[in-house]
């Protein structure tokens, strides 16, 4: 029908023989049929003619096949030929542009290229001639002309020798590096870049390559594109390879930048190859240094214990001297060391520290490996390090780490119930990140340590969520994935502890996350957001089983079975923390019991303080929901640790505290006193909880209308937190 069309035949039987001739070359796209009918009209198989003003064609099929290219790119390639030479230069030189480009910058690539000279209304008359033939299009989302089809691209970048090809980019190349200053026209070194990576090794100097390479790459990564930045440095390995270590600073740079880059991707075999050729190469140990930092964390991914040893002997290259198992005897030491150095003061006195105008790269293996050993249960490890840190800083000036030090120290406090002075450390934290807004990744990562591991001590989940969420946006942006999602689940689990809403659009945010974390080799976080995925799916959805973590999302046994040591001991935490959530919230006693066992061998601490707060608050609620007496020893110990929380100050704290008294003691005004607190800190979910127990307390006390009236209320704080499995539930366990 499109043929008939097209040449204004209304019988599609009288075209029959056109489309039997175009349509196996075509396959019935479009674009290219048209361009196979303007090749007939070219070679006059196909004409209009006058005396009858329609279409013909007087060559049988046979001939008609035989005029019709079977490749489309050549057909376009074949019109080409008939534009003027200037119009083939032109489409020659946007054809290697990726991007639209207006007439100035055309003037500037066609300038001086085999002596044409065009001003900018010649340009602008050729770009419409172009368009008119239809190589071209107007564009109004750039303002620009862009080709009409990919093919037209293709054909007019197959249409140069390759000669003349080699001669064109190198031409390009050096005007877009002259052209891109300014961060409007960084487009140009992209593109600059590419084009001298396309061309064989003997047309550019390696070295000069590879150094354009490494400036365009750390660009691309600062701009959020890890993958640009892995591309750009492996291609610059290739050239290096026939000459590499032959200039050993500009190899060295290279294989640091290769480390790095290959780490945040997880792509390990080829970041622990060149970590190798670091370690074999390298002269000196402030060389090394880049390697063996990698080499730790890529050690902690698997073992957080292991990679804080690593660290420390590391650290005691550069003659630190920090025992790997701190005694009584190191911890007093080194405290009295520390004293000196800040003469005194506290660590308030720290925000007048000169900061640094150059990096100091051991700062960052400092906090790398005091999260370690933080997250391997080392207090007095961290403690030692951070304060080695800390001394350093008073004598060498700051680093932007420094804040994350300091983030890690008063977590410790915190860990050990210290929570004023967690907060004390926290406010430091605060102030000396104000330093470092410009290096944004140490900007973003000490306020994600302070926030999840300190200020959530005393402030409310609910208000920490929101800075959370744009710390994970900034640090995947700057390609700092690992932190990243350290940053998200924080945030998921400030989100959940916070009670705010549940369902298909929070579920449907944790599936990107997890094909997120699958594609970088993050596996330990996939399960997590698939515990949490599930969780929700089993509060929403109607379930014979809702307290078993095993469905479309998270099928807890098999998880595990796959999974190393401490992967799959934090696994085992995470999935019995929200399954003694679910077992509590449909009364499955033997659940309760289960999960309380398994959590009871897990220290009584956490560093993602909302994370604890859901273990606590629910082992609490469950020790004092069993009969046996065996569990009040938990539940007490759950209670005191919320009592002294809301002694002192936290906003998280009261509603779990009268929650749990309720569970221990009921009475009217227990519960009553549960209900308001949820209700003052917006805590749904536990409100929903409260007034569920407290009407069935009710109904033991012969109180059925009062009773049902709570229950009601209940039923759609359920519902609205997106818990609808739940609701049913209530629906048909009451008749209210």
């Amino acid at each position: 029908r499109f043929i008939a069309d097209s040449i204004g035949m209304e019988e599609q039987d009288r075209v029959a023989e056109l489309v039997e001739v175009i349509y196996p070359k075509t396959m019935g796209n479009i674009f290219c049929v048209m361009q196979a009918l303007e090749e007939l009209v070219r070679k006059n198989a196909l004409y209009y003619d006058m005396m009858y003003f329609e279409w013909r064609w007087t060559v049988d099929k046979v001939e008609l096949a035989n005029q019709v290219s079977a490749d489309v790119v050549e057909t376009i390639k074949d019109k080409i030929k008939g534009l003027s030479v200037d119009i083939q230069k032109l489409l020659a030189v946007m054809a290697h542009i990726p991007c639209s480009v207006g007439v100035p910058v055309l003037k500037e690539l066609l300038v001086n290229y085999e002596g044409n000279g065009l001003n900018e209304d010649q340009i602008a008359s050729l770009l419409k001639e172009a368009s008119e033939n239809g190589m071209l299009m107007w564009s109004n989302e750039s303002g620009n002309y862009i080709f009409s089809h990919d093919r037209i691209r293709e054909a007019s970048r197959g249409y140069v020798v390759e000669q003349d090809r080699d001669e064109l980019l190198l031409h390009m190349a050096h005007v877009l590096l002259r052209l891109g200053k300014g961060s409007k026209m960084e487009w140009c070194l992209y593109t600059a870049v590419d084009l001298l990576n396309s061309l064989s090794p003997d047309k550019v100097d390696t070295a000069d390559l590879i150094k354009l390479n490494l400036r365009v790459s750390k660009m691309a990564k600062s701009r959020g594109s890890p993958e640009m930045e892995s591309m750009l440095l492996r291609e610059s390995m290739e050239r290096l390879k026939p000459s590499k270590w032959k200039d050993y600073n500009l190899s060295l740079e290279l294989y640091n930048a290769v480390i790095a880059s290959e780490y945040n991707l997880g792509n390990h075999d080829r970041m622990s190859a060149a970590i190798n050729e670091v370690l074999d190469h390298a002269t000196f140990l402030r060389d090394r240094y880049s390697a063996y930092l990698f080499m730790v964390k890529h050690l902690s991914d698997n073992d957080y214990r292991a990679g804080s040893h690593e660290g420390v002997k590391v650290l005691n290259m550069f003659s630190y001297n920090i025992p790997l198992q701190p005694t009584k005897v190191d911890m007093a030491r080194e405290k009295t060391k520390l004293r000196f150095a800040l003469k005194g003061r506290s660590f308030a006195s720290l925000i007048n520290l000169q900061v640094r105008v150059t990096e100091d790269p051991i700062f960052e293996l400092f906090a790398q490996v005091c999260r370690d050993s933080l997250f391997s249960r080392q207090p007095r490890l961290t403690t030692v390090v951070a304060w080695t840190a800390v001394r350093r800083a008073i004598k060498k000036g700051m680093d932007g780490y420094l804040p994350q030090i300091l983030g890690s120290l008063a977590q410790v406090h915190g860990k050990k119930g210290n929570v004023i002075a967690a907060n004390e450390i926290g406010n430091v934290v605060l102030t000396l990140s104000e330093n470092f807004r410009d290096m944004k990744v140490q900007y973003s990562l000490a306020r994600f340590i302070n926030q999840a591991g300190i200020m959530f001590h005393l402030q409310s989940f609910r208000s920490g969520v929101d800075l959370l969420q744009q710390c994970y946006k900034d640090l995947r942006f700057l390609g700092q994935f690992e932190p990243a999602l350290g940053s998200q689940l924080n945030c998921n689990y400030a989100y959940l502890a916070a009670g705010l809403p549940l369902g298909t659009i929070f579920e449907s945010k944790l599936l990107v996350l997890e094909e997120f974390c699958k594609s970088i080799g993050k596996g330990g976080y996939v399960a997590s957001f698939e515990i949490h995925r599930q969780f929700a799916m089993n509060l929403r959805q109607r379930s014979d089983y809702p307290t078993l973590l095993n469905g479309p999302a998270f099928q807890q046994d098999t998880a595990l079975a796959t999974m190393n040591d401490q992967a799959r001991e934090m696994t085992l935490r995470d999935a019995s923390i929200f399954r003694l959530e679910l077992a509590f919230i449909f009364n499955d006693t033997k659940c309760m019991a289960e999960m309380l066992e398994t959590l009871s061998g897990y220290p009584f601490e956490d560093q993602v303080i909302p994370r604890f707060y859901i273990r606590a608050c629910f082992m609490g609620l469950a020790a004092f929901s069993l009969a046996e007496k065996k569990y009040h020893a938990i539940g007490n110990q759950c209670l005191k640790y919320f009592r002294r929380m809301k002694k002192l100050g936290s906003t998280n704290a009261p509603p779990a505290y009268y929650l749990i008294a309720a569970s221990k003691k009921p009475t009217k005004k227990a519960f009553t006193s549960a209900i308001d607190s949820c209700r003052e800190a917006s805590m749904p979910h536990l409100e929903a909880i409260a007034k569920e127990r407290y009407a069935m307390f009710l109904l033991t006390q012969n109180e059925s209308n009062l009773a049902h009236g709570f229950i009601t209320s209940a039923y759609w704080l359920y519902f609205d937190w997106g818990a609808h499995a739940k609701s049913v539930s209530l629906a048909q366990e009451y008749p209210f």
